[in-house]
């Protein structure tokens, strides 16, 4: 009777531990790419200061803020279905 309660606490001291886990990777994931999403905006702000108060914009410069916008976008993405997007372009591409 012992070993059967013993048991069945292990098991509840692990599912605990599990949910706590899970939570812990998952506000770090949220922490993680919030950071990412803030960087991206700031160099693509930055990026567009520069453009401006030099009054011309380069090719390069045009494309680097086509990569910010589509780093943005792919944050999106992922914020709203929880899935990566590389996986969602495949499929569409495919």
């Amino acid at each position: 009777m012992t070993n059967n309660l013993a048991n069945r606490l292990c098991s509840k001291l692990l599912l605990s531990a599990e949910s706590v886990g899970n939570r812990l990777v998952e506000v770090f994931h949220y922490l993680a790419l919030s950071t990412i999403g803030g960087i991206t905006m700031r160099a693509g702000t930055l990026a567009a200061i520069v453009m401006l108060t030099k009054g011309k914009a380069a090719l390069n410069d045009i494309l680097l803020l086509f990569i910010y916008l589509e780093f943005g976008a792919m944050l999106d993405i992922y914020f709203k279905s929880q899935k990566p997007t590389l996986t969602q372009s495949s499929n569409i591409l495919a």
